[in-house]
């Protein structure tokens, strides 16, 4: 059940603007969104849409000092695990590692060089391992470096450090860090911006569903960019504030969760702070097929059920099911309306 009551009156800030473009006029997308996410979090939240660069946003939210009380239960203390081990023997990981050698320029021995072609007969599979090292090119001989913001238990990192990258993690959450540091992995507790992080020490920064739950995007993406090296790229991804499921389900689409997303994008919008904030070479990635997901936990909220304790949403169909393959495919061909979002810019060299 979604917690009664109201947020802690003293816990909250009021914004009046968008904080992602600084402008006043808005329009109200929803009126009192709820924590039907992980019913967590008490209150109820205005969502609104900002006039000018079309970004959503929720005021009042939380302040920086009482959000954690939004994160109980959350996804951070599971036990760090790679997605991509050249340790590991088995043929699926065998074509996978054949298929990064082809065509990010890996050089895995254990890779399989049939792989390439295997993936390129099953885009789908390609997708799946594109996003599992989020399209990270092969470092180069003297090495790479990268940051994960918002890391988690740090099983990225491990991933990271598969692939050949000096890899360092940035996360809030003190019980993730000692989680991921008790696994050998470089994990700083902070957030963005002021990370405290030297600037120009990254070649890559990556944020998976992190931007959103950050109060400064404006001040987060110039400080990634002072982070980054001279050429040096990001990769960031979270819902899509264009995406099919929010028309199909409204206030219970998954990717709202309020008050944890604190403010949400277009990818005109995202592409317009990017660029705002410095990079270059804004680029927008295939989406991923993540109908499935979105659509099935959407289903849950509406019902009032916690889509964590919900293995399968009741009344879940052929039907959902053909509008979940219609939305996957929308998708591939419209990457705008994708359930989630997918942006890379680099920092000018």
């Amino acid at each position: 059940m979604v917690p009664e009551g109201n947020w802690p009156e003293d816990g909250l800030e009021r914004l009046g603007k968008c904080p992602a473009c600084g402008a006043a006029a808005r329009a109200e997308m929803f009126a009192a969104l709820r924590d039907e996410a992980f019913h967590a979090a008490p209150g109820r939240w205005p969502l609104w849409r900002c006039l000018d660069c079309e970004a959503a946003y929720i005021d009042p939210r939380p302040d920086a000092a009482s959000i954690g009380l939004a994160y109980a239960g959350y996804y951070t203390h599971a036990e760090p695990g790679s997605a991509v081990s050249a340790r590991r023997k088995r043929m699926r990981v065998r074509l996978q590692l054949g298929y990064y050698n082809k065509r990010y320029g890996y050089d895995f021995a254990a890779g399989w060089g049939v792989g390439a072609l295997v993936y390129r007969f099953n885009p789908m599979k390609a997708l799946r391992a594109d996003y599992a090292i989020r399209h990270l090119p092969a470092p180069p001989p003297a090495g790479g470096t990268l940051l994960d913001v918002g890391c988690g238990n740090g099983s990225f990192l491990l991933t990271a450090r598969d692939l050949g990258y000096v890899a360092t993690g940035l996360e809030p959450d003190e019980d993730a860090v000692r989680r991921a540091r008790a696994a050998g992995l470089d994990v700083r507790l902070g957030v963005l911006p002021e990370s405290g992080l030297q600037e120009n020490s990254f070649d890559h920064v990556c944020l998976n569903h992190v931007f959103e739950h950050l109060h400064k995007p404006r001040e987060a993406a110039r400080e990634i960019l002072r982070l980054l090296r001279p050429g040096g790229r990001v990769w960031l991804s979270q819902p899509n504030l264009g995406a099919i499921g929010l028309q199909v389900f409204g206030a219970s689409w998954r990717g709202l969760e309020a008050p944890r997303h604190l403010s949400l994008y277009t990818h005109g919008s995202l592409m317009r702070l990017l660029c705002e904030a410095g990079f270059t070479d804004v680029e927008m990635l295939p989406a991923e097929a993540a109908a499935d997901f979105y659509f099935q936990q959407s289903l849950s909220m509406r019902q009032g059920l916690n889509p964590q304790k919900t293995r399968t949403p009741p009344g879940w169909n052929a039907k959902w099911r053909k509008q979940v393959r219609a939305a996957n495919e929308m998708a591939r061909r419209m990457p705008e309306r994708g359930e989630s979002l997918t942006m890379v810019a680099r920092k000018p060299g």
